[in-house]
């Protein structure tokens, strides 16, 4: 598994998701890149018809990991409507000074 960083541990912990299942999200959840991280969102379709019916696995919908481009875990969050918002997102990170240019 990829370096876990204390903060992804503690957010795992707190929205109760097994450190464990981030292999899973990571498998089978949709992979974007945005805003230089990697996001994995998986949604109720993205589950495998099979293990639906597992609890265990059915309550990881709408879970989202982070990962650095090191492959180092950011933080893990939950919200079923969360792919909308990570497509919103721009693809790169701006250097500083390039926010206030745009408009």
């Amino acid at each position: 598994m990829s370096n876990i960083t204390r903060h992804s541990l503690e957010r795992c912990a707190q929205r109760n998701v097994d450190p464990g299942s981030l292999a899973f999200i990571k498998r089978y959840g949709q992979k974007l890149h945005r805003t230089g991280i990697v996001f994995y969102f998986l949604g109720r379709r993205d589950i495998p018809e099979n293990q639906r019916i597992d609890d265990r696995y059915a309550k990881l919908e709408g879970a989202t990991v982070l990962e650095a481009l090191d492959g180092g875990t950011i933080t893990v969050y939950r919200n079923r409507n969360g792919l909308k918002n990570i497509k919103k997102k721009r693809k790169y990170r701006l250097p500083l000074g390039q926010m206030a240019t745009i408009g």
